[in-house]
C-alpha cells in the first residue's frame, strides 16, 4: 500500500476538491484504495483481507483493489462507516485518496431519492465500526458461503455494519421505501442476477441473490458481474484525474 498523503497541501487539496466537484453527484457510490504507514500492521491485514476476499470472489482481473465503500450527498456530507464509528464526513478528508465514483443506472436518483438515501444513512450514523464483521464475511467466503451469509461466528450486532453493507442498507431502504411496487420481483434490489458472460453456468444455477451483509466494496466496483447496477464515472488519485 503506498504512504498516506499530506492535507495540509491546502493547494492540492482545494484544486483536488474542485476537480471532483466536476464529475461526482448526490446519491454516487464513492470506492477507495486504502493506505497506511509501514508500521500501521492492523491497518495493512485488514486491506490484505478484503483484497484477497475481492480476488477471491470476482477473479484476479476484476477491479479487486478498492477497500472502502461510501455515499455521497454533498461537499460536507459523504457517509462512510469506518473506525470508530460510521459518520458524515467532508470531501476535503478524503479528496487525495486513489478513488473511484460510481453511479447507479438501475434508476434516476432524484431530490427525494436523495432524501430517502440520506435519512438510511442518518439511521446508522454514530453506530461502532464492526471490525469482527469483516472476520465473519471472510470466514464464509473460505467455507464456500460467497453470497448468502450462513455463519455469524463473529458478528457483533445488527446495528454494525462494514463500510460498504452501509452503503448497499442505504440502497435497499430506497427500494423498500420508494421504488418497490405490489408487482416487483420478490429479495433484494441490488445485485439479484450474475451475468452469464462473467460466470460459469453452476454458479448462476445455484445464485439465490447476495445478501445485504456480504456486500463488498468490488460488488459496486464489478457490477457488471451482475445486472449493471452501477457504472464507473471518473477515477481520481492525489486529485487528478486518471
Amino acid at each position: 500500500m503506498g504512504e498516506k498523503v499530506d492535507y495540509s497541501n491546502r493547494e492540492l487539496v482545494n484544486s483536488a476538491y474542485k476537480n471532483i466537484l466536476k464529475y461526482i453527484q448526490p446519491g454516487d457510490v464513492v470506492t477507495s484504495v486504502g493506505t497506511h504507514k509501514w508500521w500501521q500492521f492492523w491497518s495493512a491485514l485488514i486491506h490484505i483481507g478484503i483484497q484477497w476476499q475481492h480476488r477471491r470472489l470476482f477473479g484476479k482481473n476484476s477491479n479487486w483493489r478498492s477497500t472502502h465503500a461510501m455515499l455521497f450527498f454533498d461537499e460536507q456530507n459523504t457517509f462512510s462507516v469506518e473506525i470508530p464509528r460510521a459518520t458524515f464526513k467532508p470531501l476535503k478528508e478524503y479528496c487525495l485518496s486513489e478513488i473511484f465514483i460510481y453511479r447507479l443506472r438501475l434508476k434516476e436518483l432524484n431530490p427525494e431519492y436523495i432524501k430517502t438515501l440520506k435519512e438510511a444513512a442518518a439511521e446508522l450514523v454514530g453506530e461502532n465500526y464492526d471490525v469482527g464483521q469483516i472476520l465473519d464475511i471472510a470466514i464464509n467466503s473460505i467455507l464456500g458461503y460467497k453470497y448468502q451469509r450462513r455463519l455469524k461466528l463473529f458478528d457483533l450486532g445488527r446495528k454494525k455494519k462494514v463500510c460498504s453493507v452501509g452503503v448497499r442498507v442505504a440502497y435497499e431502504y430506497l427500494y423498500q421505501q420508494k421504488l418497490k411496487k405490489e408487482d416487483s420481483r420478490t429479495g433484494k434490489w441490488l445485485f439479484y442476477e450474475l451475468n452469464p458472460k462473467k460466470w460459469k453456468q453452476k454458479d448462476i444455477e445455484k445464485y439465490k441473490g447476495t445478501d445485504v451483509e456480504v456486500t463488498a466494496p468490488a460488488h459496486f466496483c464489478n457490477s457488471d458481474y451482475f445486472c449493471n447496477d452501477f457504472e464507473l464515472v471518473a477515477r481520481f488519485n492525489k486529485g487528478q484525474q486518471i
